[in-house]
């Protein structure tokens, strides 16, 4: 009996010993939100932050960029809640339809001096970039959920509230995009270093121009 425990014990100790036939290797860091692979995120401000199209927008600017935000989630999320959502966006419209037209006004004129046009054009392209900004697929999970709670509140303020509360509200709206470029900038670093390991040579690619500040 002792002898049969020393040789299965031995045999235990030689497997336990031996290299093992194969072992795992980390896998390549994966884009957030499965973002594409060549993003060119917006460039970073004085301060280190993503120059969004949101950035330090204040007055009737802020305003108009919150109503094009809650306009494309009332028009794209679809979740628990959208259907408040969108009975929440109808009621904003109806509530705050003169401060929405003045809003529109106060920003076609900007961009008129800006320009030096009509800023009829001007205000088309920027409101058709701030749509596709506020569009993007990584980030639309936490930015309809934002969207959700921001137009809530709003449906149930007056204008002047509406507009005071305008610049703090669309910083909440922004935020999600903003969380989205750390984690793929986090991203970029991580496969990088990753790649560098392995010494893998990549290859120069046009990348997808993320939104920015300028119109």
């Amino acid at each position: 009996m002792t002898r049969g425990i020393g040789f299965a014990a031995a045999c235990a100790a030689a497997l336990a010993a031996a290299p093992a036939a194969a072992q795992y290797t980390q896998q390549e860091p994966q884009a957030p939100g499965y973002a594409a692979a060549n993003l060119r995120l917006p460039p970073r401000d004085a301060q280190g932050d993503f120059a969004t199209p949101n950035r330090e927008r204040t007055g009737h600017d802020a305003f108009w960029n919150l109503r094009i935000a809650l306009n494309v989630a009332a028009i794209g999320c679809r979740h628990p809640g959208s259907l408040q959502l969108i009975a929440d966006y109808n009621n904003i419209i109806g509530r705050h339809g003169n401060l929405i037209r003045s809003a529109e006004t106060a920003v076609i004129a900007r961009l008129g001096r800006e320009t030096g046009s009509n800023g009829i054009a001007a205000r088309d392209r920027t409101s058709t970039k701030l749509f596709n900004y506020f569009a993007q697929p990584p980030a639309q999970k936490e930015f309809c959920r934002v969207a959700g709670s921001i137009a809530q509140q709003m449906s149930g303020m007056d204008s002047a509230t509406a507009m005071s509360m305008a610049p703090a509200m669309l910083a909440q709206v922004d935020q999600p995009f903003v969380d989205f470029y750390n984690a793929y900038a986090r991203y970029e670093v991580e496969l990088a270093a990753y790649r560098a390991q392995r010494g893998y040579q990549p290859r120069t690619e046009p990348g997808v121009q993320m939104a920015a500040a300028k119109p």
